[in-house]
């Protein structure tokens, strides 16, 4: 049976994808970025080993499409005011384009809420770190030079990158499916991005590895 195609995969292993027996140069050059990135990360006030365990991977998951992501931060943003959550269950035509100005707020710091982690993160292209910290945290980083035919667009892009907690990410999925249940959710593509991404927080908690998201 073939596997299902999916927009947003996910992997629990170690930052560092090459080990170094495999290929010394390759090794050494992941090494350095990711102790680059460990130390501003420290000035954050978050202590965690992006480097051991080189070549690790012990889970691997998928998304089948942002927009399943998406709907899970939207049901998560109205459920906690209390909202009626009709509208979001039947309203298709919010695909990014339009933004729910709830969770715009809520990105924009003009609101508060109980699961940043979930939504207030990069989703694609971030990390979840086996670390416990109230906040996501954005990182910039150095592009490499020369990469794609866009210039200074994909370098810009790539430029700056988010870092959840799984320790945290894993309390707001719990607290969030509970609420599913009270409010009799019914399933969905949300629903099973919500089990993906508990299933990797719980993957990234036990094994003391990150949940890396491209």
């Amino acid at each position: 049976m073939a596997e299902a195609m999916t927009e947003l995969d996910l992997v629990v292993g170690s930052m560092i994808t090459t080990r170094p027996e495999e290929d010394r140069e390759a090794y050494e050059e992941e090494k350095e970025l990711y102790q680059d990135i460990q130390d501003l990360l420290r000035e954050e006030g978050v202590t965690v080993d992006l480097l051991s365990q080189p070549g690790t991977e012990v889970w691997e998951g998928g998304i089948e499409s942002f927009y399943d992501l998406y709907q899970l931060r939207r049901l998560a943003a109205h459920l906690e005011r209390g909202d009626d959550i009709t509208q979001v269950l039947s309203d298709t035509s919010l695909d990014g384009e339009d933004v729910d100005p709830v969770l715009a707020d809520i990105w924009d710091d003009e609101a508060q809420t109980k699961f940043p982690h979930l939504i207030k993160h990069q989703g694609d292209g971030g990390s979840y770190l086996p670390a416990d910290f109230p906040e996501p945290i954005w990182v910039e980083t150095e592009p490499d030079e020369g990469d794609g035919e866009d210039g200074e667009d994909e370098e810009d892009a790539d430029a700056v990158v988010s870092f959840g907690s799984s320790i945290r990410l894993l309390s707001e999925l719990n607290e969030l499916d509970q609420l599913f249940r009270d409010h009799k959710v019914p399933q969905g593509g949300y629903s099973r991005a919500l089990d993906v991404l508990k299933m990797a927080a719980q993957q990234s908690v036990e094994h003391g590895l990150p949940i890396i998201l491209w």
